[in-house]
């Protein structure tokens, strides 16, 4: 009797041996640490993971004083129909602004609303290019090209003579007429939704009302407005 007492109390001792050593293995590899590279593919796959356009992506490889002028993706041989100075339309934000032209341009805030409605900021571009911002609804309001470095949609410049500015506006647009009993403006065109594009033709003169023109005649300025912001 007594072996086998003996026999069944070494049975149990083993017995207990053993799962002990198994339950200090278990603990050990649950509070064991990740492999070290693990935090690093998470951050990496959220980082991937964000839209196009989004700060993390936004212009690869280029700082933020690079104009970036490629069009965005899909958009490459989509032709812009609406009325632009140098890739730029009226009620564009901020952020097209400078894509376009990059972030070198020097501000000038004016806090009286004017004919706007509402302040401005402007920014002025040494290349030649003033765009006129909306404070409240941050919209481009105005937009104004002295330099034949900035082209409309339709391919005209600074430097352009009035023949041919004219020939290729008036085949698809109207000039309008002036509400002071004037005539016809000359040189300004009535585009998409009740839009000016006005080509000026003697910038120092204080108007942007041009004179009778001539064949021979260039382009100085060339703006871009809601027809409501002019008198």
């Amino acid at each position: 009797m007594r072996p086998r007492i003996l026999l069944l109390m070494l049975m149990v001792v083993v017995s207990l041996m053993f799962t002990g050593c198994g339950r200090g293995e278990g603990e050990k590899v649950k509070g064991s640490t990740l492999p070290a590279n693990t935090e690093t593919a998470q951050e990496g796959s959220l980082s991937e993971s964000l839209e196009p356009g989004g700060h993390a992506n936004e212009n690869p490889g280029s700082s933020p004083d690079t104009p970036v002028h490629s069009p965005p993706a899909g958009q490459e041989n989509k032709a812009d129909t609406r009325t632009n100075i140098a890739g730029i339309h009226l009620w564009d934000t901020p952020e097209d602004v400078l894509r376009i032209l990059g972030s070198r341009y020097q501000q000038i805030v004016v806090e009286e609303e004017g004919y706007y409605g509402e302040g401005q900021y402007i920014w002025k571009y040494d290349a030649g290019i003033e765009i006129v911002i909306g404070k409240d609804t941050r919209k481009v309001l105005d937009i104004v090209a002295y330099s034949p470095s900035f082209a409309t949609n339709l391919g005209a410049k600074v430097g352009d003579s009035a023949k041919d500015v004219l020939a290729k506006y008036r085949t698809l647009y109207k000039e309008p007429q002036s509400r002071h009993g004037s005539g016809t403006l000359q040189g300004w065109f009535e585009v998409e939704d009740g839009a000016y594009l006005i080509f000026d033709f003697n910038k120092d003169d204080g108007t942007y009302v041009n004179e009778t023109l001539k064949d021979e005649d260039k382009v100085e300025l060339i703006k871009l407005t809601h027809s409501f912001y002019m008198d």
